[in-house]
């Protein structure tokens, strides 16, 4: 039995794969992208890239740590520009970076968003996807940028905002309880 065309495109946020998997027509599943609220008549559809694939799986990790929060790209059935997750009131956007090298520099490059919390799932090493990557939780407050931030090892933001795994669902709980 083939999977709908909707939850594929929210699963792997590639339109092309979601076609080929849903059995459908382009048009037949750009219809029902539509109808669904997944996208707009005026939105581009995407089609996966590395850092797309990474992305999305970088959510799909965050849901296994934090079980508690709420998808909002799947139960509520659209693509959310602001958040992906909700953890009671706390809105969270989450991120994937590649670490990039220049020189013995190595940096990651984060678009901010206005959810209240940026949660980022960083590259350790080139290639290595979210295999050992480490995590930043980054409060909207310390977001001084509407372009992308620049993240090194080096920098305050992120010796503020690095935290273990298994320390993430209760910093955001501890963040929830705060607002």
């Amino acid at each position: 039995m083939k999977k709908d065309v909707v939850e594929l495109y929210l699963e792997h946020g590639d339109f092309e794969r979601a076609i080929k998997e849903s059995g459908l027509s382009a048009i037949s599943a750009h219809i029902k992208l539509i109808n669904s609220g997944v996208i707009t008549l005026k939105d581009k559809v995407r089609y996966s890239s590395r850092n797309g694939k990474l992305g999305a799986e970088a959510e799909l990790l965050f849901q296994k740590i934090v079980p508690k929060a709420v998808n909002y790209n799947t139960v509520v059935k659209k693509n959310n520009p602001v958040f992906d997750f909700k953890y009671g009131d706390l809105t969270i956007d989450v991120k994937y970076s590649s670490v990039h090298k220049r020189g013995n520099h190595s940096f990651w490059n984060v678009r901010p968003s206005n959810a209240d919390m940026l949660v980022v799932f960083l590259e350790e090493k080139i290639g290595s996807g979210l295999k050992n990557s480490e995590i930043l939780v980054i409060p909207q407050a310390f977001i001084g940028t509407t372009k992308n931030l620049h993240i090194t090892r080096n920098k305050e933001l992120y010796a503020y905002c690095l935290v273990k795994q298994e320390e993430l669902e209760e910093i955001l709980a501890e963040y929830n309880g705060a607002k």
